[in-house]
């Protein structure tokens, strides 16, 4: 049985400590190179945890939308605004952990070196391996819900608006039903009926462009794709990723144009597809055009009741 000892010692600037100690048995035997793994994660934690982080940006517009107008309403009108409401305490929360999870995946690509070290040095590849994997799994998590406030979006203006936006006869209709084509159409046909004012329809299709006129809008959706679709999108390191070859190979062309042959490459790693910081910067451009959208929605009565 082997004992391990974790002392934290927090010191005030006039040398005052105050420490934090804990003492655990563990079975398993051990190495020097275990060890070291063990508290270059540890350390590797300590140092996100406590690095001066930045201030939220979208905690106070986030929290706004939680304030709801004490008005009186029709009971018929029970489930739209009931249910909106949970959709904008869940928009809410997800924009502040969109925020916070892109403010991690930076955290520990600052912590990776500025050079990849040799493949020869495993410890050194232990340990880049665990940033980069801390890194991935927090962008990847923002993606996920950067794209899942989209969806929410739908289920929002189809809820507010009365739960017949689309077909909802089918018991899978959340899957094969609610998306955006058939939102706007359900859109477009409320407002040709009355049931719908032209000031909202307008209100409602400016927001929802907002995202789509960012430049990097297409990023995340893209990205999204090819996690869902294919295997892991390399970013940073090609060593730590597999790929799948295009079949179709690069066109060999003669002088005149005309496709004559095909070449294929033959390499021990796939090129890498996304820098990080590239795609970092992206996703924080496009945050803040869903931000924005939700903000102009969150300003129509009709959808925050």
């Amino acid at each position: 049985m082997r004992q391990v000892e974790l002392t934290l010692t927090f010191t005030d600037e006039d040398g005052t400590p105050r420490k934090h100690n804990l003492r655990i048995e563990t079975p398993r035997g051990g190495t020097p190179e275990g060890e070291a793994r063990v508290a270059h994660h540890l350390f590797s934690e300590l140092r996100v945890i406590m690095r001066d982080q930045p201030a939220p940006k979208y905690n106070a517009t986030a929290g706004q939308w939680l304030k709801f107008p004490k008005s009186k309403i029709d009971f018929s009108e029970w489930f739209d605004v009931q249910n909106a409401q949970s959709l904008w305490r869940e928009l809410s929360n997800l924009i502040r952990g969109i925020e916070y999870d892109l403010e991690m995946a930076r955290a520990f690509k600052e912590l990776e070196p500025a050079e990849p070290p040799p493949l020869e040095d495993d410890a050194a590849i232990n340990n880049l391996w665990f940033l980069h994997d801390r890194k991935m799994n927090a962008l990847d998590r923002a993606i996920y819900e950067l794209i899942k406030v989209q969806n929410l979006v739908d289920r929002l203006l189809h809820e507010s608006l009365g739960g017949d936006l689309v077909n909802t006869a089918k018991s899978d209709w959340e899957r094969n039903q609610l998306t955006r084509d058939n939102i706007e159409k359900g859109l477009e046909e409320k407002r040709a009926s009355g049931a719908l004012s032209q000031s909202d329809f307008d209100a409602i299709t400016t927001a929802l462009q907002i995202p789509r006129n960012t430049p990097h809008g297409d990023v995340a959706l893209k990205y999204r794709r090819r996690l869902m679709h294919h295997v892991h999108p390399s970013v940073d390191y090609a060593t730590f990723f597999s790929g799948l070859e295009p079949r179709e190979g690069e066109a060999v062309t003669d002088a005149g144009g005309k496709i004559v042959g095909r070449r294929f490459s033959i390499r021990a790693h796939p090129p890498v597809q996304y820098q990080f910081h590239d795609l970092h910067a992206s996703l924080i451009e496009y945050l803040d055009a869903v931000v924005a959208m939700l903000q102009k929605l969150s300003e129509i009565e009709i959808l925050h009741r």
